[in-house]
């Protein structure tokens, strides 16, 4: 903790008077997220509020414009130390984009932004957690769903299937029965990366037309 220690009256970065979300850098920058996205830059953006105001704000309670290079060096110190390469520099990209809504919000002076966010990315040499199944492996897991008569079983089923037709992971807990079209096996992907809408299809072997 010694990066945040260094960091002078963490008291000072909280809000006294809250903000009109229409004028709150975080809000938003969140508002500009999809749903799958949002909670998980929330996350990010209370864990760096907490570690600068040694948890007396969270990303709403936080005056984001009255962070300076040295709050943002001393967060990407931390950062480095405690979180996997990917992880920390996920939570820099939204403190990044956090410090841009307070300039066009007009609450931050631009040569403070520009220096704010002249941050090196965070290397490291981690390998992806996790592993490709084999054919046969996915086979057990699908025998497993079919042999599970609670509706568990089908719950899990259709995850697989929608996993092995390409979506994110916040895009499958996204999905809502009217964004899946049963007579060809579409799915409608809304607000997905880059705030997109696409269509994906499942495996022919995951779907039968519906007979409604």
């Amino acid at each position: 903790m010694s990066a945040i220690a260094s960091v002078p009256t963490p008291n000072a970065l909280v809000l006294t008077t809250a903000l009109p979300l229409s004028q709150h850098p975080a809000a938003v920058y969140l508002g500009s997220l999809s749903r799958g996205s949002r909670r998980t830059m929330r996350q990010s953006l209370n864990a760096i509020a907490r570690l600068l105001t040694q948890n007396q704000a969270d990303a709403l309670t936080l005056n984001w414009a009255a962070l300076r290079y040295v709050h943002t060096a001393a967060i990407r110190s931390l950062l480095q130390e405690t979180y996997a390469p990917t992880t920390a520099n996920k939570m820099l990209c939204a403190l990044r984009r956090v410090l841009k809504e307070a300039l066009r919000l007009g609450q931050l002076a631009a040569e403070d932004y520009a220096k704010a966010i002249d941050l090196p990315a965070i290397k490291g040499t981690r390998l992806l957690r996790g592993r490709a199944l084999s054919r046969k492996e996915v086979q057990a897991l699908l025998a497993a769903c079919a042999a599970d008569p609670t509706p568990a079983g089908v719950r899990d089923a259709a995850l697989i299937g929608l996993l092995q037709a390409g979506l994110r992971r916040s895009e499958v807990v996204g999905l809502d029965r009217c964004d899946v079209e049963l007579t060809t096996g579409s799915l409608t992907i809304r607000n997905g990366k880059g705030q997109k809408d696409r269509l994906a299809y499942l495996p022919r072997r995951h779907w039968r037309p519906s007979p409604l």
